[in-house]
């Protein structure tokens, strides 16, 4: 468990030094204290262990003054809002194909200056017309008003793309191509793939299962038609929609059992690492895919080397390496949930479980206890745990309280597995020969519409969701705290070790 103290301090770090502006070398020269502590007491474990934690912390907050952008004038920002900019640069991700637009992730090489051209760094965000089209890789020279992102009344447009590592945009673009296939062969390999699995998807499966399917298969959720897309956020099911662990899991254990039969058992893990990675890469690599990523890549190791994986370590773990690239992915919404959520089917599902055994005890003979619990544990249960950590930060976020979420995840939820398997297969057999796929593609059509009609009669509940104003941060850590103190108090924490090792240390 000490991987999960440290890696806590440095979550912690990172998090303080987001609330107080503390010079480097301060943070520097306080973090020589515990380093001396550590070296002058190493046989004490208690004494180690937490001036380990302490170093560590504030490790994570010298990493976090160390992210902190610094612009001059090799910076891209520091001609934001001077008027109108050239620029050169290459497409460095998936284009984000709107209604009206398309969003290009440029990394800009050089900006005109005086009719010069000078070396420049940072990405900006261009908003493009859809056409004519552009892709990964490609070498653009783009003129227009170069901006800094605005920050609305209840949303910070600048403060999101900050966390996503761009601090300009462009809008109404003159763009110039310059040149194609400047980026990654692979990443283009993967993304060409990409399109051609969404073609196939498309020819297969009628909308919206065919734009529900692509979100729950491939991350891609803007093709979803706005109704159901507000009846998806209206019914707290958006989850479903966008690539989770459940989707590394599964993916996980087809590519074991393939990589068995391929290579053996002894060389499947690199193939299964592999396959997690390009899916990872596939499907975006945002925030809360990676970290379902490392989590499962993690569990495979384990099982490789023949130890338990201990879950709630390989979320801390996963989330210190991100924060190590990035520690401003501590921010970023998608992992803030994915973290939550995970946490809570970690803490919270064995009480639960057994809080309803319990009860349903009352009720029902043994022999039906079972079987009630079977139908009962992976909806409800899960559901339920997922919703008690990661409700808070909804509220937050977004404002808005789903009073129809529990139902509706609890009658969706046991469809998705098979939808993310039958949907799969149907895909990657259209790909080879699309008749053969549109054949298997039938059942994804049932557990998709199926899932879809769900969604859409819950948001038709009146009152199926409410808004509200966004809660105090104080009361946030509150609830958290409180969760946390009952799971102290609760006993569990013992099953994961967590008591054994503080009452050791």
């Amino acid at each position: 468990m000490i991987l999960f103290y440290l890696g806590s301090a440095w979550l912690l770090g990172i998090y303080l030094a987001s609330l107080f502006q503390v010079p480097t070398v301060i943070i520097w020269l306080a973090a020589m204290i515990p380093a001396a502590v550590v070296i002058l007491w190493w046989r004490e474990h208690p004494t180690r262990l937490a001036s380990a934690c302490c170093f560590v912390l504030l490790l994570g907050a010298a990493r976090f003054n160390a992210s902190t952008p610094r612009f001059n004038a090799h910076s891209l920002a520091h001609y934001n809002d001077t008027g109108w900019t050239t620029i050169k640069g290459i497409v460095v991700a998936e284009p984000d194909v709107r209604d009206r637009r398309t969003n290009l992730r440029v990394d800009a090489r050089q900006v005109r200056v005086d009719d010069q051209w000078q070396d420049v760094e940072g990405t900006v965000l261009v908003q493009a017309p859809r056409y004519p089209a552009y892709n990964y890789g490609d070498e653009l020279e783009i003129a227009g008003l170069l901006e800094t992102p605005p920050v609305f009344e209840d949303f910070s447009y600048r403060d999101y793309l900050a966390n996503r590592g761009v601090y300009s945009i462009l809008r109404h673009p003159q763009i110039t191509l310059l040149a194609q296939n400047q980026g990654n062969p692979i990443y283009a390999a993967l993304f060409a793939f990409k399109e051609q699995a969404l073609s196939t998807v498309g020819a297969m499966l009628p909308e919206p299962e065919a734009s529900t399917l692509a979100g729950i298969l491939l991350g891609v959720g803007h093709g979803l038609p706005k109704e159901l897309e507000e009846a998806f956020s209206i019914t707290g099911t958006t989850h479903v929609l966008v690539i989770s662990g459940s989707n590394i899991a599964i993916l996980a254990g087809i590519l074991t059992a393939i990589g068995h039969r391929l290579v053996g058992r002894q060389k499947a893990t690199p193939f299964v690492l592999a396959g997690i990675m390009a899916y990872t890469i596939l499907v975006g690599a945002d925030a809360a895919v990676v970290r379902a990523a490392i989590m499962g890549g993690l569990y495979v190791l384990a099982l490789h080397y023949g130890r338990q994986s201990h879950a709630l370590t390989s979320l801390v773990v996963a989330a210190t390496l991100m924060t190590l690239f990035d520690p401003r992915t501590l921010w970023d919404v998608g992992f803030q949930l994915s973290f939550a959520a995970t946490l809570g089917l970690i803490l919270l599902v064995p009480p639960i479980r057994e809080g309803l055994e319990i009860w349903i005890r009352k009720w029902l003979s043994e022999t039906n206890v079972r079987q009630a619990l079977n139908v009962l544990n992976d909806a409800l249960v899960v559901t339920l745990a997922a919703q008690l950590t990661t409700t808070p930060v909804i509220l937050y976020t977004f404002g808005r309280l789903s009073l129809v979420s529990l139902l509706t995840n609890f009658l969706i939820l046991p469809a998705q597995p098979g939808v993310m398997v039958w949907g799969g297969m149907a895909t990657l057999l259209g790909l080879v020969w699309l008749p053969l796929g549109q054949v298997v593609s039938w059942v994804a059509w049932l557990l998709l519409t199926y899932t879809v009609r769900v969604v859409e009669i819950t948001a038709q509940i009146p009152f199926a969701a409410i808004d509200i104003h966004r809660p105090n941060l104080i009361v946030i850590w509150l609830y958290y705290g409180l969760l946390g103190w009952l799971a102290w108090k609760g006993g569990w924490l013992e099953p994961l070790g967590l008591v054994e090792a503080s009452s050791s240390s």
